[in-house]
């Protein structure tokens, strides 16, 4: 079965997200620990302001297969081949990293050697996304794995209804949200794949019409109403930033003063957030996709190795918090803190990178990347001259 030309902006936009994870991680012990320290303001606005980072990366897998398998056949043994990559790639690494970062977890904690003990908390967790508070989204990832190909079907089948998913992701995801909100009370919502149905829906829409989409969001001198386009633009990023900030705000006075806000309300600004920051990521990636700087070039290489740095970075983290700076001086704290990030980025890379370096093999660590990066080649050109043959799906 032929594929899609590879869209090169992907990798700079899973750089991107990746880097939001980063920031959130490296900044959320500060939101609890440096309550009324001079630079708790910005701890709290690098933190909300970045949490966009798994919601991106759910957008963006939905969009990768959409776009791959949308417009062609998908049959019976395209299934399996489809499941049998899930399985191999995702779930392998999933449950290597839940075994690791939960025996590392329950020594750290001075729980003691008990095999059967460790077991009886260890099954539960691993079904569930909980060994390690990162490994949710892989967890959700697998439930979108599993709903692909009836999704797939249906909007293949009924074209309006592809036409109008995102407005349908957004209605079931907020039904979701009013009833738990209202009845449910589901425990640990956020483990579950109704609560990011309009990312799902965002990037299976876009993956559908990416031609169009790419269009809107790079050209405006060859339509019939170029003003009208750029107004669209300005729109676009005067939402994104108000929601941002106005989710900053409420997260500040709760954090801060105690003032609290119904729940809802937070999740509105959050979602508006998070949802417009996909297409402005997209279309910064675009305006720059070709571009050679090199903090470009960073966020490249890290969107390529980003399952890996997903998977890798907690563990940095953990041991990092173990040697905090005996001080009470902000400016030290707010470097320790920044050297948290750094490490973070640093360290995760550089044992991604180092290990993928090993063999094909390494697959059962960070799954499938490129080719040429276990060759022992370049990964990625200084300056993109035409895309290669095909999109990771």
């Amino acid at each position: 079965m032929e594929k899609r030309a590879k869209l090169t902006e992907i990798d700079l936009v899973r750089g991107f997200a990746m880097m939001g994870v980063l920031m959130v991680h490296a900044t959320s012990f500060a939101t609890v620990q440096m309550r009324g320290d001079d630079f708790f303001g910005l701890y709290n606005f690098l933190n909300i302001f970045s949490k966009v980072g798994t919601t991106t990366f759910i957008f963006l897998s939905s969009f990768v297969l959409f776009y791959n398998y949308y417009h062609r056949p998908f049959k019976g043994r395209d299934l399996g081949r489809f499941f049998k990559n899930r399985l191999m790639y995702i779930l392998v690494p999933y449950v290597l990293f839940s075994v690791l970062f939960f025996t590392v977890a329950w020594y750290h904690r001075g729980g003691e050697s008990d095999l059967a003990a460790m077991l009886e908390s260890f099954w539960p967790k691993l079904a569930t996304g909980k060994s390690y508070t990162h490994l949710y989204f892989i967890f959700i990832n697998i439930q979108f794995y599993v709903l692909f190909p009836l999704v797939l079907m249906l909007l293949k089948r009924f074209r309006g209804f592809a036409a109008v998913c995102v407005l349908v992701g957004i209605v079931l995801q907020w039904l979701f949200y009013i009833g738990n909100d209202a009845w449910w009370d589901v425990t640990n919502r956020n483990s579950w794949s109704l609560s990011f149905l309009s990312y799902y829906f965002l990037g299976a829409w876009i993956g559908i019409y990416y031609d169009r989409v790419k269009n809107w969001l790079t050209s405006a001198q060859q339509t019939a109403r170029p003003a009208l386009r750029k107004l669209g633009w300005i729109l676009l990023w005067a939402v994104w930033l108000g929601a941002a900030l106005a989710h900053i705000g409420l997260r500040y006075n709760q954090r801060l003063l105690g003032t609290e806000y119904h729940p809802l309300l937070y999740d509105a600004f959050w979602n508006v957030h998070t949802l417009t920051t996909a297409l402005v990521m997209l279309q910064v990636a675009l305006l720059f996709g070709n571009k050679s700087a090199w903090w470009l070039n960073g966020f490249r290489r890290l969107g390529v190795y980003s399952f890996g740095v997903y998977l890798v970075h907690p563990l940095v983290l953990l041991f990092y918090r173990d040697f905090p700076p005996r001080t009470e001086n902000s400016w030290l704290l707010l470097a320790w803190y920044a050297g948290g990030l750094v490490s973070a980025v640093a360290v995760s890379y550089i044992a991604v990178y180092g290990i993928s370096r090993l063999g094909g093999w390494t697959w059962i660590f960070f799954g499938k990347l490129p080719g040429s990066l276990r060759k022992g080649k370049a990964s990625i050109p200084s300056v993109p001259v035409k895309p290669v043959t095909e999109v990771s799906s």
